[in-house]
């Protein structure tokens, strides 16, 4: 595999013709990702694009290597998403390179920022996770009886590798105390209906411009537990809770996140609360931990993610919202 960079990828395209001899580059690559170099191309006289490359280690303090194929998993997930999303919410393919593992797709407009920025800056606009909730919706209703998912997204693998492994079995390991919860939660989610799961529908990969939404990286996608990214989202809108300390503001994101969903499509709100909770521990305690966690009460959302594993009667979303928000309040009090 040719590997290119920002210092390299100008050549890489002119040998592989995607673009003529002697035509002006700008390459920079962007931040923010773990599994992959990303790199943004200016072109003189187009559009500029945007060529994403996979790495099989990713950028994380523990080992952590995954296959380099997920990249065609995202490639397919755009394509279906291209397919039954409006227009403009998720990148178009411009060309794959298969022996280099890489692919190029269309840029996002430059004052386009992430939705983990705006939240991470206090900017909780609740049109915005309506939004998401929504697209999130039609994206499980619509994509159903898609024939991707019988055969390319059919696969679970990377998935495992990429999530229920280093997120949920790496957790298990750590907290024993919430490990036969976790157990039964992964040996649930094979009997679970199916429908096009994105497995990191995450603040960090959805672009905001104007109150257009684009949604971003795809690489987990498969036939799945549609709970499984209600409650991932709905992990992440959490921890932005706590780490304000229980502010309305951010409660208000999170249950129209949720409301708008719940409006779109119907999912066990109960297995969603459960996945929520899992993921809680494992931004904590996983092999992928937030990196805001010194921020945060990390003992109060432990407990929180604790309570909502092992408890008799399973909580469904809108329990685990009340309750983390008591929790992250409770702090203002200590």
């Amino acid at each position: 595999m040719r590997e290119i960079d920002a210092n390299t990828a100008a050549a890489y395209l002119v040998a592989t013709r995607r673009v003529p001899p002697a035509t002006h580059l700008r390459v920079t690559e962007l931040a923010g990702g773990v599994s992959n170099i990303v790199l943004k191309v200016d072109v003189e006289g187009q559009p500029p694009f945007v060529v994403k490359q996979c790495r099989e280690r990713l950028r994380v303090a523990q080992e952590w290597r995954a296959p380099l194929r997920r990249i065609w998993t995202e490639c397919e997930a755009l394509r279906v998403l291209g397919e039954i999303l409006p227009s403009g919410s998720v990148p178009g393919v411009l060309f794959e390179d298969q022996p280099n593992y890489l692919f190029a797709m269309e840029c996002a407009p430059q004052a386009a920022v992430t939705w983990k920025s705006r939240l991470m800056q206090g900017d909780c606009d609740p049109v915005i996770a309506a939004t998401v909730g929504d697209l999130l919706g039609l994206i499980h209703v619509r994509s159903q009886r898609h024939p991707t998912l019988q055969t390319t997204l059919a696969d679970v693998s990377l998935f495992d590798e990429l999530r229920i492994d280093p997120y949920y079995r790496t957790t298990a390991r750590a907290v024993p105390a919430a490990a036969p919860a976790l157990e039964a939660l992964i040996a649930s989610m094979p009997a679970i209906p199916r429908a096009l799961v994105l497995g990191d529908y995450s603040p960090k990969n959805i672009l905001v411009h104007d109150h257009q939404i684009i949604l971003l990286d795809f690489e987990c996608a498969h036939a799945g537990d549609p709970a499984f990214d209600v409650g991932f989202c709905l992990s992440h809108l959490l921890l932005k809770l706590f780490r304000a300390r229980g502010r309305a503001a951010e409660l208000a994101v999170a249950q129209a996140f949720l409301d708008a969903y719940a409006k779109t499509a119907e999912t066990d709100t109960r297995q969603a609360a459960r996945h929520a909770a899992a993921c809680l521990l494992a931004r904590l305690d996983g092999k992928s931990p937030v990196e805001y966690r010194h921020e945060l009460n990390q003992n109060s959302i432990r407990q929180l993610a604790l309570d909502a594993l092992t408890a008799a009667q399973p909580w469904t979303t809108s329990e685990l919202v009340r309750a983390a928000q008591a929790s992250a309040s409770d702090q203002l009090h200590t």
